[in-house]
């Protein structure tokens, strides 16, 4: 099987320190050298791509392009993964048996301090890019977000974007039955995230739920000490990464 590890930096928010400028920061650098000795342990090929894929949208929509781009069929599964992720594991996750695609619900992401703008951001009316009120625009009055199998008593599952591991059938499915992008943009003004987790509701796609080891995050699973397989540093927390780095990166050499 020929598998991929993709990730891509483009400097889409220069103004903001914690995301970084036309230059590669060292967080992302570090992300970036943790995917490439993951790759190297998982026998599966590693890219970094800088090249826009959706030249008139959000820079943050071009991990669609795993998805939408034929480059990538030539590959059994391909891993998407942020470049504020850290792999903190030998565990081969390309040896993980799925459908369609693998992801993480964000575990207690409703009852977070995010949890307000979460709840506006989806109760809101069409008129006011409410994004509940555009799947139900897309797929009919009675549709609603599915809940979380591994996690049912949050409200809805919210797969987070961060980490996607597509098959093949997946990828081609996704291509054939995922609504335009651009009407998405239109009407929503929202980056993949919320695309993805529309688009995935559908029931014709096969989602296996990884459990948040998969893709643990500051912001509200864990806080001092990173406790994931692969741990996700958002906002601020990305410029501890070169530090954990190296305490990760001998996980991945080789074992005699």
């Amino acid at each position: 099987m020929k598998n991929l590890i993709y990730q891509y930096y483009l400097p889409y928010e220069a103004f903001d320190a914690d995301i970084g400028g036309i230059e590669m920061p060292e967080w992302a650098h570090s992300g970036s050298r943790s995917c490439q000795a993951y790759a190297k342990h998982c026998n599966a090929e590693y890219e970094l791509n800088h090249t826009r894929y959706f030249e008139h949208l959000d820079p943050r929509l071009d991990s669609l392009r795993v998805i939408y781009d034929p480059y990538f069929d030539q590959f059994d599964k391909v891993l998407s993964i942020d470049l504020d992720m850290l792999i903190a594991t030998r565990d081969n996750i390309f040896d993980l048996d799925i459908e369609d695609v693998a992801m993480v619900h964000e575990l207690g992401l409703h009852t977070s301090t995010s949890g307000g703008w979460l709840r506006k951001v989806m109760d809101s009316k069409l008129s006011q890019r409410g994004i509940i009120a555009y799947g139900k625009h897309l797929f009919g009055p009675g549709w609603m977000f599915p809940r979380s199998k591994l996690y049912p008593k949050e409200r809805f599952r919210y797969l987070n974007g961060g980490l996607q591991l597509w098959s093949k059938v997946g990828r081609l499915k996704a291509r054939e039955h995922f609504k335009s992008v651009d009407n998405y943009v239109l009407h929503t003004r929202y980056t993949e995230q919320m695309y993805i987790n529309l688009q995935l509701s559908q029931p014709i796609f096969k989602v296996t739920e990884l459990d948040t080891s998969w893709n643990r995050n500051s912001a509200y699973q864990w806080k001092d000490t990173p406790d994931g397989k692969i741990n996700h540093f958002l906002a601020r927390a990305k410029f501890t990464m070169p530090k954990l780095e190296q305490i990760y990166h001998h996980l991945l050499q080789p074992r005699e």
